[in-house]
């Protein structure tokens, strides 16, 4: 965790030849490639997001909020994650365990969360309308411009 994978590795990993896991890296829906088609994120990613998540000593970032709340879950490890509400900027803060949500600042934060369509694209269809935010009243002003959202 908090390196690129190669598709050397890749291959390696899953038994196929390196051009097979170029082409699959490549056909992945919203993978984080860089510009030597290394891995760098499948919604954790080593690519600056407003999502940060600090995991033992090491700062990564999520696609969306909903993400870094459950990668603390999937990986077991408590975290911290500091996100800016996309209204105000101001930022919403909170500590997590695997098991519980144990702190939110501003108390007043809340969490949008859409149903997309189709989820093709993960990152575009429902990644980029789940944010968190400083009040319900700054979701408000936002979620007019985004009625498909609730918070």
């Amino acid at each position: 965790m908090g390196k690129p994978v190669s598709p050397d590795q890749v291959a390696v990993l899953i038994g196929i030849p390196r051009a097979e896991a170029v082409r699959l890296l490549q056909r992945l829906p919203s993978a984080d490639l860089d510009d030597e088609g290394n891995l760098t994120g499948m919604g954790l990613t080593l690519r600056p997001t407003p999502h940060e998540l600090k995991l033992d000593d090491r700062t990564l970032f999520t696609w969306c909020a909903l993400d870094a709340l459950l990668f603390p879950f999937i990986l077991g490890k408590p975290a911290h994650i500091e996100s800016p509400s996309p209204v105000t900027g101001n930022g919403v803060r909170l500590q997590v365990t695997p098991e519980e949500l144990v702190s939110v600042e501003p108390g007043s934060a809340v969490m949008s969360l859409v149903t997309p369509e189709t989820i093709e694209e993960v990152r575009g269809a429902f990644c980029s309308k789940v944010h968190f935010f400083s009040s319900p009243e700054a979701a408000s002003k936002w979620l007019r411009d985004n009625p498909e959202a609730v918070v």
